[in-house]
């Protein structure tokens, strides 16, 4: 996996005096974390707007920090944007040791399609979106991949305990928790479709009268 890296540097400016900061291309940000003094910190807005985009949560980010004796992987924590344009604000970075195991919430991906929805026979019910789990940050995975083809009939689903990690990765969420189900079109949108259909069918027919039609019945 390509390593994410972002250059940044120590920020000296704070509080009111960050908008001018912002305004010449910078945005503002802090790394903390288990025995790690907080660091404030800046770094070039449009290469972290390309590094936000890649690591999401759940990818580690090697910090190239100006004037340090080398580098610190951290996560992205938290990204405060401006609500209207949606620019980036300010970005907490969570720094993290190799050695130590991290709690990581990591999105739940869907792929392919549910033969029993295409079909019409059922309507995909979706569950949990992300799941927690527990690893080094070396064995970190961003993702978790299930594979709707496998839910062919009303009834199959998948649950927490039916996705698969490697050995190194434990998950943390309950294993009973719902990630995907097919359920049964609710007794409402069948008898929906079967009005439609029903009033399509028996829909009079309109013929439209001409002028002769007209001047006879005058």
């Amino acid at each position: 996996m390509e390593q994410i890296e972002l250059s940044v540097a120590p920020r000296s400016i704070k509080g009111k005096e960050v908008s001018g900061l912002r305004r010449s291309g910078f945005v503002p940000a802090v790394l903390y974390g288990r025995r790690i003094e907080p660091v404030s910190l800046q770094a070039n807005g449009r290469e972290l707007l390309r590094v936000l985009m890649k690591a999401g949560s759940s990818r580690l980010v090697k910090l190239n920090i100006e004037g340090a004796a080398e580098p610190r992987m951290a996560l992205v924590r938290e990204v405060q944007r401006e609500p209207i344009r949606g620019a980036i604000l300010h970005v907490d970075f969570y720094g993290v040791s190799m050695s130590e195991k991290i709690t990581v919430a990591i999105r739940v991906r869907f792929e392919g399609v549910s033969a029993a929805a295409a079909l019409n026979e059922g309507v995909l019910t979706y569950g949990n979106d992300s799941v927690e789990i527990e690893c080094l940050p070396g064995d970190l995975i961003d993702s978790l991949i299930v594979d709707l083809t496998r839910l062919v009939k009303v009834g199959d689903a998948v649950h927490v305990s039916d996705l698969k990690v490697p050995e190194t990765v434990k998950i943390l969420s309950n294993p009973d928790d719902l990630v995907v189900r097919v359920t049964r079109l609710a007794a409402e949108e069948v008898e929906v479709v079967a009005a439609v259909a029903a009033v399509v069918s028996t829909e009079p027919e309109v013929i439209k009268k001409g002028k002769e039609d007209e001047a006879e019945e005058a």
